[in-house]
């Protein structure tokens, strides 16, 4: 942190303790000699006396001095360069996008991270919600929203506590897809933008394989609009259910972008007439319409639809999750199979999930008329 105070009055210690206290390692930096220490950290004089390596920059001087910090933090490798509020600087934005840094100014991290764009509830029952709260930017799937996205499924596929996911969202908007002010910033890069757009474009569909590979169902519980990969998201979900409100778009195609990468959820989910005329169209359609080509399971009114899912996803976590994880990945494995073949490996399912504890303790439940015990085994 460049121009760390030690004055705990100022925003720059407040928001140091902030950082420290969510717990990301901050290095100060601050020249007088007299400042030695800052809230129990070492203080570095300049960011090249610092002696390990530096992710991010973060700057509380005038925007008169970013220029010439921009070039000490591309030196010591820094990867992200950010300007506190009311600090702003066009020719050092276009100096470290050129060399590759990514830029934000004028933000503040307390306030963002005050407030988090994934937000992360489980219920006793083992159900994690995951709700995208980024509503300024209308759920937009950002690097750092798919960063959190796929970072919670991997956490959530490994804990056995998790039994199903609920994928909701705040504000007026599901989702719009992909960021495209980060993407159109990204075109100042020396190379116009082509490995930021290969990053995000990996990283959306690492997202999207990750919601379909987690053995726990994954369940998209829809309001407002869902568009482009937003739609693409709500297409990867096991299950769909939306408002009547809810709307739904493929319309890269009337800003010259076709909408490749959420085809491929689209058009694995409904019939090819239905998908095409979305993607050749970009128009709008609604939650009936949308239930009725198999984009989601039903609409349910406004007031109910939390409810809704919620009680949907406590049925499917009654059952046994060896259960549902045999059941989940044998059901996508056997798409792309010829009938044989899907006959066959769906047989050998059957047979290895016959031999496990759940499926013996399940079959004696039902003939002594009682309910089962599972062990998830």
């Amino acid at each position: 942190m460049v121009g760390a105070s030690a004055d705990p009055g100022k925003p720059s210690n407040q928001v140091l303790q902030f950082l420290t206290g969510v717990g990301y390692e901050v290095i100060p930096v601050n020249p007088r000699p007299d400042v030695t220490e800052i809230c129990g950290l070492r203080v570095y004089p300049s960011l090249q006396s610092i002696d390990r390596p530096v992710d991010m920059v973060d700057v509380f001087r005038p925007s008169s001095e970013l220029e010439g910090i921009v070039r000490e933090a591309q030196q010591i490798g820094a990867n992200v360069f950010w300007a506190q509020l009311g600090i702003h600087d066009e020719k050092a934005e276009r100096i470290a996008e050129q060399g590759g840094m990514k830029v934000v100014m004028d933000r503040c991290p307390k306030i963002e991270l005050a407030d988090p764009i994934l937000l992360r509830e489980t219920s006793s029952e083992g159900i994690l919600r995951l709700t995208l709260n980024d509503t300024e930017r209308r759920n937009a799937l950002s690097m750092e929203m798919l960063r959190q996205l796929r970072k919670a499924l991997e956490q959530a596929a490994e804990d056995t506590s998790v039994r199903v996911i609920i994928l909701a969202a705040n504000g007026r908007a599901f989702s719009a897809g992909h960021d495209l002010r980060e993407m159109t910033q990204a075109r100042q890069a020396p190379d116009g933008g082509r490995t930021f757009f290969e990053e995000t474009m990996a990283a959306c569909c690492g997202v999207m394989q990750g919601i379909v590979n987690t053995p726990k169902p994954v369940i998209a519980e829809v309001k407002g609009v869902a568009t482009a990969a937003g739609c693409q998201l709500v297409a990867s979900c096991d299950l769909a259910y939306a408002s009547p409100s809810a709307r739904f778009a493929t319309p890269g195609v009337t800003i010259g972008l076709f909408c490749s990468t959420p085809m491929v959820a689209l058009s694995r989910n409904v019939g090819n007439k239905a998908a095409m005329e979305m993607l050749l169209t970009g128009e709008m359609i609604d939650a009936e319409r949308a239930a009725e080509i198999g984009l989601i399971n039903r609409a349910v009114p406004d007031e109910q639809l939390s409810d809704y899912t919620q009680g949907m996803a406590q049925t499917i976590a009654s059952k046994s999750s060896m259960t549902l994880k045999t059941g989940k990945e044998a059901f996508y494995r056997q798409q792309g199979m010829s009938l044989a073949e899907a006959y066959e490996y769906t047989s050998r399912v059957m047979v290895d999930n016959l031999m496990k504890h759940d499926a013996e303790e399940g079959i004696s439940a039902f003939i002594e008329k009682r309910g089962p015990q599972w062990s998830d085994q």
